[in-house]
């Protein structure tokens, strides 16, 4: 009889359990509350650090320049542009005589940004992170000076915090944040001269749907404007499948728990005020850019954005190349998608998965599934450097 009450206390302990859960789901249904989970954009994680002050983030004096650019639609993003190291190295001493410790006020006269509009030969990646915190948050830092690091006198950085996020103005949406994107890509072309060609749009978690989101929209332009890559690292497929799958620091789950109530779930993704529908922008992109290069990444290990999605976003992308050479009514099931895939080992770094040339009526669609780095630390894998370096033809 004495185990009676033990019994008792834990249906107790999980039914409260249980009722917070479903009060914290009730609480996503509100607006503001769905908006500052899915963004977290209030949650800065750079706080004892000074973003204007790049130092701090372990960055050689000068070698970052902080500044601001507009939106077309009138808010101020910081941003950062990153030299490439060994650029950096030929020119340190005329570099660290700038006046530094500031946001320049005229980007275009920096000698950073001179040495990036003057190099024929330079390439530039436009970086999307991930949602919560800054450009300088966490292992952000890190994953600029490793993606520069595959060659380090071409690849320079422009990372970017999206309105609402560490100094930018504004508040986050998803057609606001993608409006933030297609503005930085129309300060490099525009401002600084470097064509798309030598431009690659790179995203990682919730960047990724950023960066499709802006490859589809420059593509949908006559004549389209396409980009020498567009790269995604830890990429999902559209916000509601993401909710199904996703797991809060990839222990705790957000819909899983209810798999066995798809009508609960139907009913609570009904609420979402944005959909970030990559499998659909995907598809209208490359339908409308004939020579895409695009390259997904994901760690077999991320336990945040299981792979899987990754997978979604081939098949997307197969089966839009598939449908303009064949015609609209072409449809492709995911396992012929997955079966005509040529498969490449590169032994305990990753495999890589391409859609075949004479499918894809000369556009590039590669998969890259890596062991490590899970969900945040794969972008600093040298792997991740070397796939990027490639992609941009070094």
């Amino acid at each position: 009889m004495a185990i009676l009450p033990i019994f008792v206390k834990a249906y107790w302990s999980l039914a409260f359990m249980g009722l917070c859960y479903f009060c914290a789901l009730g609480l996503l249904t509100i607006p503001v509350v769905q908006k500052n989970a899915i963004y977290v954009h209030r949650l800065r994680l750079s706080w004892l650090s000074d973003l204007i002050q790049p130092e701090q983030f372990g960055f050689a004096k000068n070698q970052v320049t902080p500044f601001y650019y507009n939106t077309s639609d009138g808010e101020a993003i910081f941003a950062w542009h990153v030299l490439p190291l060994g650029i950096y190295m030929l020119h340190r001493e005329e570099l660290v005589k700038q006046e530094g410790h500031g946001v320049a006020a005229a980007p275009l006269e920096t000698k950073n940004l001179q040495l990036l509009r003057d190099d024929p030969e330079a390439r530039l990646i436009i970086h999307f992170h991930g949602n919560a915190g800054t450009v300088g948050a966490g292992l952000r830092p890190s994953y600029l000076r490793s993606l520069s690091a595959a060659h380090p006198t071409k690849i320079h950085i422009l990372a970017i915090d999206y309105r609402g996020f560490g100094l930018s103005t504004g508040d986050p949406s998803e057609t606001g944040l993608i409006t933030d994107g297609v503005s930085a890509v129309r300060f490099a072309v525009d401002q600084l001269g470097i064509p798309p060609s030598r431009i690659a749009l790179i995203g990682q978690s919730l960047g990724t749907a950023i960066t499709i989101g802006v490859a589809d929209q420059l593509a949908a332009q006559s004549p389209p404007e396409e980009f020498a890559a567009v790269i995604t690292i830890a990429g999902f497929s559209s916000m509601k499948e993401l909710l199904l799958t996703y797991r809060i620091g990839g222990y705790f789950p957000v819909l899983a728990p209810l798999r066995g109530y798809p009508k609960v779930q139907t009913w609570f993704t009904e609420y979402l005020l944005e959909s970030w529908d990559s499998v659909g922008r995907l598809a209208r992109l490359v339908k409308n850019s004939p020579n895409l290069n695009l390259v997904l990444i994901h760690a077999k290990n991320d336990y945040d954005i299981p792979w899987k999605h990754c997978d979604a976003l081939f098949v997307h992308a197969a089966s839009a190349a598939r449908k303009t050479i064949e015609g609209e009514d072409t449809k492709m099931k995911v396992s012929d998608a997955l079966d005509a895939r040529v498969i490449t080992t590169y032994g305990n770094e990753s495999t890589l998965a391409t859609w075949p040339e004479d499918r894809s009526n000369g556009r590039r669609i590669s998969q890259w599934l890596v062991k490590w780095g899970g969900h945040n630390a794969v972008v600093t894998s040298a792997g991740t450097s070397v796939i990027v370096a490639k992609a941009f033809g070094l």
